[in-house]
């Protein structure tokens, strides 16, 4: 999944409200442009984003950015 696949995911399968979906978003962005490699964006966003809204490690393994 890209970016927008998997904001598009979080709005249909989290209850989240407008701000923590901004906040994630931001998160993809700063990965997206300070972690070129996917190795080490997935490293990054497991240490940012793993059980915060119920993501699971297999959940964030499909984000491609």
């Amino acid at each position: 999944m890209n970016r927008e696949e998997f904001m598009e995911y979080i709005r249909e399968n989290f209850n989240v409200d407008g701000t923590t979906q901004r906040l994630i978003d931001n998160i993809l962005c700063f990965v997206e442009n300070n972690y070129p490699e996917e190795n080490e964006q997935y490293r990054v966003l497991c240490a940012l984003l793993d059980g915060t809204i119920g993501l699971t490690s297999n959940e964030i393994k499909k984000v491609y950015l």
